[in-house]
């Protein structure tokens, strides 16, 4: 059966979910499944149907290493001035979106960055509240703590370097009310598998209901209004435009997709829109900015023969996770809680035949804001990003990051001293003055791929906020916003497993209309 004709089937959509990443799957497997709607959900890249259809990539699936870019919408921008060459800001153009694509880490964050959203005008999002959300999305997403004999060598290295320079091991990252704390990090893996969002929500059940459409490798262009509400959206699939018939939306492309859809559809900034002639159907002002991820900078490290060798003995055993063991750290900034993740990856170079061992040190409570804005009203145009990284005119964030360095520093020499990693191979020995340190992370910061804030939610009197407390667009009708790019400030955490909750929080209100 056609597309077409499972449109004239269904004959109308009670919403149409535009994306199908992390929260667009999560949600629609929520509202056709358990709230009986009929949901048609668009998605950029492709739809691998269930486990069972035996049709996922075993890139995708295997969760031990991270997927290559056979799979990546291409995203570059401005990560900081004084760097000469775009950053990758990629992101998952495939059915779960990043959820099918990435390190599997699932963290909550800490309990007052919830709180906080309920003090700046969100009500019913303080920690106690979204609490059964999580805890039903890390049902859903098989989400498990690994034990410490699971971890590998080089994690470890970093595990015992961690616990030596004096932060505490516990148990669960999620469970800890230390404000520092190192372990393996609780995943969503079951068997080896990267259990994506499609998978643990759009299951066979769902998709054979008759109440889901799944549009995969569509392109959404626009959404069309009449007296403020939605009638329908602009898609582009098989070389052809077509309009959907429908009554509600719900925006799902993630935090670099969510504003670019608004603007093309008339809604953001007045002087933006302009300059690309395109109507302006609603003025909000605050679409496309207080773009937000966690800053980044990595270590990197040359590993001895035995460590080589252990590696190597492990990933021929057919398990050997690039991502494990995590530490939660505080600097001289912080005011609560903390403000630091500091991490180890390792990876095999499968064409030089060599290890790659790394540090990774991100500011999770960052000051500075950036922004993601269309380029041109066509939807197969790039945004353009500037996530504006250490623009916080008082330094916060480089100060944050310059003190990571210095404990990576200290968690990983234990293992030099004893010969278990060779050198420092990035930034070097040599970079040892602040003014070194500030050079290299001016010029090596990045992200740490959780894109956020976009739309922000928020009452309507403030100038930055795009949505409510139900994810509503300001101002519109039977338009929402269900992503990250609805978080009033990005809480501490890996955005995994807060895109998933975000979904189960707002489904309940969604279904019902409200």
């Amino acid at each position: 059966m056609t597309w077409k004709e499972n449109m004239e089937r269904l004959i109308s959509f009670d919403v149409v979910i535009a994306g199908g990443g992390t929260s667009g799957s999560a949600l629609a497997g929520l509202l056709a499944g358990e709230h009986g709607l009929k949901v048609c959900l668009i998605e950029a890249g492709p739809d691998y149907g269930s486990l069972e259809s035996g049709d996922w990539p075993p890139e995708l699936l295997n969760a031990a290493t991270i997927p290559d870019d056979s799979h990546a919408w291409g995203y570059s921008g401005v990560a900081h001035p004084s760097q000469s060459k775009p950053t990758s800001f990629d992101r998952a153009r495939v059915i779960g979106g990043c959820s099918s694509h990435n390190g599997c880490i699932a963290l909550l964050g800490h309990y007052r960055d919830y709180d906080h959203w309920v003090n700046v005008g969100n009500p019913g999002w303080a920690f106690g509240s979204v609490r059964p959300s999580y805890l039903r999305a890390m049902e859903r997403l098989r989400v498990r703590q690994p034990d410490d004999e699971e971890i590998t060598p080089f994690q470890a290295i970093f595990l015992n370097g961690a616990i030596q320079s004096g932060i505490p091991h516990v148990e669960d990252l999620n469970h800890s009310g230390e404000p520092r704390a190192v372990a393996a990090a609780p995943v969503n893996i079951a068997d080896g598998v990267r259990w994506n969002a499609a998978l643990a929500y759009l299951t066979e059940e769902v998709r054979n209901s008759g109440r889901l459409m799944i549009l995969d490798n569509t392109m959404v262009d626009r959404i069309l209004f009449r007296n403020k509400r939605p009638t329908g959206v602009v898609i582009h699939r098989d070389g052809a435009e077509q309009t959907i018939k429908c009554p509600r939306v719900v925006v799902s492309a993630g935090a670099y997709g969510s504003p670019g859809i608004l603007e093309r559809s008339g809604i953001g900034d007045p002087a933006i829109l302009n300059s690309l002639h395109i109507e302006l159907i609603h003025e909000l002002s605050g679409v496309g900015e207080s773009l937000t991820d966690h800053p980044a900078v990595t270590l990197r490290y040359r590993g001895s023969d035995e460590l080589n060798q252990e590696m190597s003995a492990l990933r021929a055993s057919g398990w050997c996770p690039d991502e494990q063991v995590l530490a939660k750290a505080v600097s001289s900034q912080c005011e609560d809680a903390f403000d630091l993740h500091i991490y180890a990856v390792s990876g095999f170079d499968e064409d030089a035949g060599t290890w790659e061992y790394s540090i990774y040190v991100s500011s999770v409570f960052p000051t500075s804001r950036g922004s993601v804005h269309i380029a041109s009203p066509d939807p197969a145009d790039p945004p353009v990003i500037d996530h504006g990284f250490l623009s916080n005119p008082d330094e916060h964030d480089l100060a944050v990051l310059l003190d990571g360095v210095r404990q990576a520093r200290r968690i990983m020499q234990p293992a030099i001293d004893a010969g278990l990693l060779v050198e420092e191979q990035s930034p070097g020995a040599d970079v040892d003055t602040a003014d070194k340190l500030r050079a290299f992370i001016e010029n090596n910061v990045g992200i740490y791929y959780h894109p956020a804030s976009s739309c922000r939610m928020g009452p309507s009197t403030s100038e930055t906020s795009v949505v409510d407390s139900l994810g509503r667009v300001h101002g519109l009708h039977d338009l929402r916003v269900c992503d990250t790019s609805i978080f009033p400030v990005l809480m501490r955490a890996n955005t995994n497993l807060p895109a998933v909750m975000v979904a189960e929080h707002l489904a309940p209100s969604i279904a019902a209309g409200r």
